[in-house]
């Protein structure tokens, strides 16, 4: 028994750590040239409030769509035409190196450097256990992995500064605990050719994040300790308002959007008050988690992930002994699950978060902006729709902007015959136009005997299409509705409580809090 549940673990994770290392190397697009020389070349600089970035030109192609209402037309499109060409700028920093004497601070800026800045090359991974690969991702990049994280990356279509393109920014899964944004497959030029400026974020994790301690509290001018990441995460929405119109982007238009833990850091913003007008949309994929710690049980948390590490002492010398641990053995010890436990979470510091996120949402008095929520098919069993449902449903009440929700239930026919329902993640696949990498998510490659290859279909790319061109427009108006491909998406709200089905084709359907069955509507 013991063998047999060790390969159904192993097989499926070195089936997906074989998947990173064959793609690893290219850009995850449908159709990107494979011209070097473009792929190489410096684009004009741009300056910052830090000083002068450059990155390189990606020249993608982009699949071609039509006759949305009846049948398919692919034909010689499935070859796609000449897309837009994509501006890339990796590893642009926007906050100082939290080490040091600044490990467990809110990010502090930048210190300006002079000339041209060559952004074209990605941040390190966040400092994660285990290490030196990532349980996540299989890999880490190769700039490797670090505390040195507080770095961005753009991709624009925008031809000038006064293009003023809605902006998409994206939080990576993994919890809070891992995870990166130091990859390809999250860095396709698809939903910048749709029309935003793609915005994806590194930031702290895990122990180095998200850790409280009574000495950080005490060192704190504002009382507060945890949530790091989460202040990370503010910091790079505070540069964004600052920069983005340089790269084509709207500064008062600004999406977030997360899956996942990703999704989890969507809802935190969404209760911070720090937070407040750095923001005009948000979409929680698969995450909408409510759960926080007090800043007492936090504390408690960090103390006892000291004790792990032979500091017993909780005041100025403990933390100055703390500050003196490698990373390494800070992640290697928060990964210890044996008493006392640590675990890393968000804190109800009375700062950055006033309140547990769920007393915040219950009181109305988060962040107004239209909300999209969303889960995958074969999420609904341990994710229940009516305890979230009724949750958004009070929330929508007391808000002026929409909220808007779906269930994600596409897969590919390859794996359906299979018995595959929508799996944690796959949606994000499809958003970002990366079918060919369906399988980097784990609950993809469960049973062990499942194929590679997923059986894509011409359904699976118009579904893909659709989810880019209704987050778009979503960015862009605050409603998803794609009326050209037959979608007119309500807002959910009782007593109807419609939410959209997003297979082939999407459904609206009504009485999201009624789903309990990880079927699909069609």
């Amino acid at each position: 028994m013991k063998n047999k549940k060790i390969r159904m673990f192993f097989i499926p994770f070195c089936r997906l750590l074989l998947l990173v290392i064959i793609l690893s190397g290219t850009a995850f697009v449908m159709g990107c040239s494979d011209t070097k020389d473009e792929a190489q070349a410096i684009v004009d600089p741009i300056k910052t409030d830090a000083g002068l970035v450059s990155g390189t030109t990606i020249d993608t192609i982009q699949l071609s769509y039509y006759d949305y209402t009846n049948a398919l037309h692919f034909g010689d499109t499935l070859t796609g035409e000449t897309g837009k060409p994509v501006r890339v700028y990796k590893g642009i920093p926007y906050a100082a190196p939290p080490v040091g004497n600044l490990r467990w601070k809110p990010p502090q800026p930048v210190t300006p450097w002079t000339g041209v800045r060559a952004c074209t090359t990605y941040a390190p991974m966040q400092a994660q256990y285990p290490f030196p690969q990532s349980f996540f991702y299989g890999l880490i990049p190769e700039s490797g992995m670090s505390e040195d994280v507080l770095y961005l990356n753009v991709m624009t279509t925008a031809k000038t500064n006064m293009d003023y393109l809605p902006v998409f920014v994206f939080f990576h899964g993994g919890g809070i605990t891992s995870g990166s944004t130091s990859y390809d497959s999250y860095n396709t030029p698809s939903m910048a050719q749709h029309g935003v400026v793609w915005v994806s974020v590194q930031h702290r994790l895990g122990p180095l994040g998200y850790m409280a301690h009574p000495a950080l509290t005490a060192e704190s001018p504002q009382g507060a300790s945890g949530n790091y990441g989460q202040l990370d995460l503010i910091a790079a929405l505070q540069w964004i308002k600052r920069n983005i119109a340089a790269f084509g982007g709207d500064p008062n238009n600004v999406t977030i959007n997360g899956q996942s833990g990703g999704g989890m850091k969507v809802n935190f913003l969404v209760a911070s008050p720090l937070a407040k007008g750095l923001f005009h949309k948000a979409i929680c994929q698969s995450g909408f988690s409510t759960a926080s710690n007090t800043l007492a049980a936090a504390e408690q948390l960090g103390v006892n992930l000291a004790a792990k590490l032979g500091v017993t002492d909780t005041g100025a010398n403990g933390l100055a002994a703390l500050r003196q641990k490698t990373w390494q053995e800070i992640v290697t010890a928060a990964s210890d699950t044996t008493a006392p436990a640590y675990s890393s979470g968000f804190t109800a510091d009375k700062w950055s978060l006033p309140d547990t996120i769920a007393n915040i949402f219950d009181a109305g008095q988060q962040n107004d902006v239209p909300f999209m929520v969303s889960l995958a098919g074969d999420e609904v069993l341990w994710i229940p729709p009516a305890l979230v449902g009724a949750r958004l449903a009070s929330m929508s009440e007391k808000m002026r902007s929409n909220v808007y929700v779906y269930i994600f239930t596409q897969v590919p026919d390859g794996w359906k015959a299979l018995g595959q329902y929508g799996w944690h993640g796959s949606d994000v696949s499809y958003m970002l136009g990366g079918l060919p990498i369906l399988g980097m998510f784990p609950g993809a490659l469960v049973p062990a005997t499942r194929p590679l290859d997923a059986g894509l279909t011409e359904k699976d790319y118009w579904v893909s299409e659709f989810m880019m061109r209704m987050l778009v427009n979503f960015a862009k108006t605050g409603n998803p509705s794609v009326t050209d491909m037959g979608v007119t998406w309500p807002a959910y709200k009782n007593p109807d409580r419609y939410y959209l089905d997003i297979g082939f084709r999407p459904l609206v359907m009504p009485d999201f809090t009624s789903v309990t069955t990880k079927q699909p509507a069609r």
